[in-house]
């Protein structure tokens, strides 16, 4: 571990020690495979951020022929649910898109309504027989979004940071899924995203420097994770929040917080990007 990557751990650290609630963080570097965890195996609520299970059984399904993107499918009362999205404020009956579509408002504006369609439609035991096949143990679906009921019986879905970041791993390597699953999904996670769907990764990195993520809040907890295209040093990032006060109702302290941490993670990846591993600035 480099001097430079072992001061921005220590620097995490203490981020992690004086925040409010409980704080959990992954950063890989995908060129060294340096990686630095806080609180790694610690399970997380992963709010929105498991619809990216989701768009990847999705993709599953569309390169095995088994379901058809382009298929229209009614939007009915029935469907609808509240939090996050649009398609909540339309008129049931009247809205008929492709599955694509409701694939793509899952991921841009996080919408509740199209993503428990897709639910339906692709099933919760199938979507984690496809996590349990990549390995991961404790990153779960277990309910539809919003399904209160459930919440309240006990049912809740989590992740963990190390976990988080080896799904993000898979997908930028092409490793445990096809191409084509990696590239789709990597593709729609790249697409704009805004407010506070668009996560605190994108706030500390420039405009111009891809970024494949999905945020996720709910009560008490809220997260972002995903890649960095930052030239020569991409890197994954996950930064995860639990236990934010009662009073901290709109995420304000915990998103100042981890945005705090993924500024600074940044911060190295341009540093070591912009010059030679004894620190010399390399020419533009």
């Amino acid at each position: 571990m480099s001097l430079l990557f072992r001061k921005l751990c220590s620097q995490l650290d203490h981020i992690s020690e004086n925040s409010e609630g409980v704080m959990g963080v992954a950063v890989k570097d995908l060129g060294l495979d340096e990686a630095y965890f806080i609180n790694p195996d610690e399970l997380f609520p992963v709010a929105s951020t498991i619809k990216v299970a989701i768009l990847i059984e999705f993709f599953n399904r569309v390169e095995k022929g088994t379901l058809n993107p382009l298929e229209p499918v009614l939007y009915k009362a029935e469907h609808k649910t509240i939090g996050s999205g649009v398609l909540k404020e339309l008129t049931p009956g009247s809205v008929s898109m492709p599955l694509i579509d409701h694939a793509t408002l899952m991921m841009t504006v996080s919408d509740n309504t199209s993503t428990n369609l897709l639910i339906d439609t692709l099933g919760i035991d199938r979507i984690n027989s496809g996590l349990s096949d990549l390995g991961l143990v404790y990153t779960r679906l277990t309910r539809k979004m919003m399904d209160i009921e459930s919440l309240k019986a006990g049912k809740d879905s989590f992740t963990t940071p190390r976990e988080i970041a080896r799904l993000f791993e898979f997908l930028y390597r092409n490793e445990r899924l096809s191409k084509y699953v990696c590239d789709e999904t990597i593709r729609m996670l790249k697409k704009p995203k805004e407010g506070i769907i668009s996560g605190v990764i994108r706030n500390a990195v420039s405009s111009e420097i891809q970024v494949a993520d999905k945020s996720g809040w709910v009560d008490g907890a809220t997260l972002d994770a995903g890649i960095v295209y930052q030239p020569r040093h991409p890197y994954i990032v996950a930064v995860l929040m639990k236990h934010e006060p009662k009073y901290d109702l709109h995420h304000l302290n915990a998103l100042e917080t981890m945005t705090k941490a993924t500024k600074l993670i940044h911060r190295y990846f341009e540093e070591v990007s912009s010059s030679t591993i004894q620190g010399r600035k390399l020419p533009p």
